[in-house]
């Protein structure tokens, strides 16, 4: 015991001699606590939404409510929402800013989840947007797993980057870029050989896609749609070319699940049908629609039976969700979904809504189309933008938007277009995709749709009429299959109009292009359901995206503030905004005119 007590002494100095060492040598110092004062600084907007919308920051800033549960912090994706009055002490300016806000999301979400916060004006193309969607192909239906979407823009618009040919021989990318646990997925239809028939591929970087497979072994020439589904990949196979897939002894169209490398797990047949057209999530199921096939045997025509809708039970059965008429004046070919505020919508010519048990027809998208070409009325995608469903028509390049019940609206004609095969919303503003230039337009508005690049083109090229064309000009037409968000860029994929290499070369048709407006990023995995914790930022000359206290996004590259003034005098918007109404729960919501600390971060994770 004398020994150790001797050498107590000796021990703590060495002890504290080391202690001296690690401080020299610039070891971190314990980190002090967040506290509430260190919270407090640079807030500009606090709103608990826990019962009330009040401004709880000190500064006045109380919002507005529309309709939104504020007992149980609940938006219904219908037209609930709130709004704040735009004020000079919380403009963001050219500064840092930081948003943060608790969000929960159900398990199943028969709506597209929507908007979080918008402080934007779109006719100046200015503001900051932060909302939640899964990304879709074309035309089907959004995934129901739940992206983060995170940009400000001030008016700016990058240039088109090449992003290389998924198939090395295919003339067409199919309506089908999908993102799915943090990859870009594209497929492919028809190409040199059978052996490159039916692929789907996985974007690497710059130029470069990785195979994953070919899905199936049928005599099928490609993947039309892909979907997420309940945290699983799906391919619908098809043969799309519409000039010869009855004439070709194709084989019936099926659904396979990714499993991951190269291998596809056989889902069954829903039908006889040789084009699965459209593929949605719906309900916590996986519905599907296309052509009828060939007629039975003996049959020229299918002498008006019904075109159907199949639902899958999770093994390899499909059975009938709903019949549709195959004749005037109501008449559906299940060619287009979306699901939208609780309902499945189908669309070709006119439109359908399901509820989960009956089918009621929606109207028929004519717009301002001539009326002799009315008889030609074709949808062939189906979006969501600041609450409505919309339609991309043909035989002109139209958007129109449903009103409710059996009415449509006009949103104006893309250039001289004359069908739309892709629409999505990016940093606040509608994007369109057509045919026969394989161009792609902005919505402004007032304004009407301003053309941003047509990739093909050629100086003095006029197509033909779409509703008497010749072989030539059809050989012609090129389509934007698809447009979707990844990695905080907008993605186009081409084709060309009938899909066979045959009929046109590869090149442009075939390849995959994205560009950038604003600034924006992306989280491109799955949130997953339930409360989840986001912080969206701005710090010197970056984009940030937190979930639950973990940077999981930043940008690619830094920016210039000054070239991002988001000043506005519209009114801050929580719970709607460019996309949708939001659906599900909002609580603790955040402004701050300066970037917050990752410690700080936390500690608001740690709160809840």
């Amino acid at each position: 015991m004398r020994f150790v007590a001797k050498l107590l002494p000796v021990i703590t100095f060495a002890v504290w001699c080391l202690d001296c060492e690690q401080s020299l040598l610039g070891a971190e110092p314990a980190v002090a606590a967040t506290t509430n004062a260190d919270l407090q600084q640079g807030l500009v907007g606090y709103w608990k939404l826990r019962g009330d919308c009040r401004d709880h920051s000190g500064r006045e800033q109380h919002a507005v409510n529309h309709g939104v549960d504020l007992a149980n912090s609940s938006f219904d994706g219908r037209g609930a929402y709130l709004t704040v009055p735009s004020s000079e002490s919380l403009q963001l300016g050219r500064g840092d800013f930081s948003i943060s806000a608790w969000v929960h999301t159900d398990q199943i979400v028969d709506d597209t989840l929507g908007d979080v916060f918008s402080w934007y004006d779109p006719k100046l193309r200015r503001g900051v947007t932060l909302n939640l969607k899964a990304s879709s192909g074309g035309y089907q239906s959004s995934g129901d797993d739940r992206h983060v979407y995170f940009g400000i823009d001030n008016g700016k618009l990058g240039d088109w980057q090449d992003c290389g040919r998924p198939s090395p021989t295919s003339n067409y990318v199919s309506n089908s870029l999908t993102v799915f646990d943090g990859h870009l997925y594209a497929a492919n239809i028809d190409a040199q050989d059978e052996a490159g028939w039916c692929h789907v591929y996985r974007y690497d970087s710059g130029q470069k896609w990785i195979d994953c497979g070919r899905v199936g072994q049928k005599k099928t020439t490609g993947v039309m749609g892909l979907i997420v589904h309940q945290g699983h990949l799906y391919a619908g196979t098809s043969t799309y070319d519409w000039t010869r897939v009855f004439s070709g002894e194709y084989e019936p169209a099926r659904v396979y699940r990714y499993e991951g490398g190269t291998t596809w797990t056989d889902c069954g047949q829903p039908s006889e049908m040789l084009r699965i057209n459209c593929m949605a999530t719906y309900g916590g199921k996986l519905y599907v629609g296309g052509d009828r096939g060939l007629p039975p045997p003996g049959e020229k025509q299918w002498a008006g039976r019904p075109y159907r809708v199949y639902v899958w039970d999770g093994k390899k059965s499909w059975s009938v969700a709903g019949s549709l008429p195959a004749e005037p004046p109501k008449n559906c070919y299940p060619h287009a979904m979306a699901v939208h505020d609780g309902k499945l919508y189908v669309g070709y010519p006119n439109v359908y809504a399901f509820d989960g048990r009956n089918w009621e027809f929606a109207g028929t998208p004519i717009g301002d189309t001539p009326i002799d070409q009315k008889q030609y009325l074709q949808v062939h995608s189906l979006e969501i933008y600041r609450g409505k469903l919309l339609a991309g028509m043909w035989p002109e390049a139209r958007v129109v938007e449903h009103q409710g019940g059996e009415q449509w609206a006009d949103r104006g004609r893309l250039g001289d277009g004359s069908e739309i095969n892709a629409l999505t919303v990016y940093n606040g503003k509608l994007y369109a995709g057509a045919i026969p230039r394989g161009e792609v337009s902005r919505y402004d508005d007032e304004q009407g749709w301003t053309s941003l690049h047509k990739f093909f083109s050629p100086p003095g090229w006029e197509p033909g009429p779409p509703t008497d064309p010749v072989r030539a000009e059809i050989n012609n037409w090129t389509r934007v299959t698809s447009l979707t968000v990844y990695q905080g860029l907008l993605f186009a994929s081409i084709g060309s109009c009938t899909s066979a290499l045959k009929d046109a070369p590869a090149g442009v048709r075939g390849s995959v292009y994205s560009v950038k407006a604003g600034e924006c990023i992306s989280y491109d995995k799955d949130l997953g359901p339930g409360w989840k914790h986001l912080v969206a930022q701005r710090s010197g000359g970056e984009l940030k995206l937190y979930v639950d206290g973990r940077m999981v996004a930043k940008s690619a590259a830094p920016f210039r503030n000054e070239d991002y003034d988001l000043s506005t005098n519209q009114p801050l918007r929580i719970g709607s905004g460019e996309q949708d109404f939001f659906t599900g729960r909002i609580r603790e919501v955040r402004l701050y005119r300066r970037a917050i600390t990752d410690t700080e971060i936390g500690a608001l994770h740690d709160q809840q």
